[in-house]
């Protein structure tokens, strides 16, 4: 008995060591996965508090090819991303509920995500996804005059961050966003 209550509490420990534990905080905090240290940040959590959570960030070496996002009439309510890494095509899970419409935000090769910024009231409603070329903004959900996250980006911002994937909380609607960031050193040139 004393040595399986041992083992239960040596294996976490171990699992640090050899850095295979996720990470931990949105905000600015560095983690590690699957041996290799990143340093992320996230934009603002836009919406309400219901729904479970989800942290649907793509593994390393891979690179956001899409984002695509459900629509019910002018409302936003399912987000999942693809996602290429080796020559291979992944998806990440749907969250929210199966849309009446999606469209499909395709990336170019030397496109990546920057930030989002999302308007709705317990909810997410309307959605702009910004990258380091464009903007394009999914439904009409009702917008406030307040500016959108990613305006006061710099130009080392936009050549810093990396969007990996999204977090939140759903169910069968969408209720809360936010783009997980990493943030390479200056003078990263490549997409990936």
């Amino acid at each position: 008995m004393a040595t399986s209550r041992f083992s239960l509490l040596l294996c976490p420990v171990l699992l640090v060591a050899l850095g295979c534990a996720g990470g931990h905080g949105p905000i600015g905090e560095s983690f590690t996965r699957r041996g290799s240290e990143r340093h992320f940040i996230s934009t603002p959590q836009f919406g309400g508090a219901r729904g479970r959570t989800f942290d649907d960030v793509i593994p390393v070496g891979a690179r956001i090819t899409a984002v695509h996002v459900g629509l019910d009439g002018d409302r936003v309510t399912s987000i999942w991303t693809s996602y290429e890494r080796n020559g291979v095509i992944k998806e990440t899970p749907h969250r929210g509920h199966t849309s009446s419409r999606v469209e499909k935000f395709r990336l170019g090769p030397k496109e990546k995500l920057v930030g989002i910024h999302a308007y709705g009231h317990g909810e997410i409603g309307r959605l702009v996804i910004a990258t380091n070329e464009r903007t394009r903004s999914f439904g009409t959900g009702p917008a406030t005059d307040e500016p959108a996250w990613f305006e006061s980006l710099s130009d080392e911002d936009l050549r810093s961050y990396v969007g990996v994937g999204f977090t939140g909380r759903a169910d069968r609607r969408l209720h809360q966003l936010s783009l997980r960031i990493q943030v390479r050193d200056k003078g990263y040139a490549s997409v990936n």
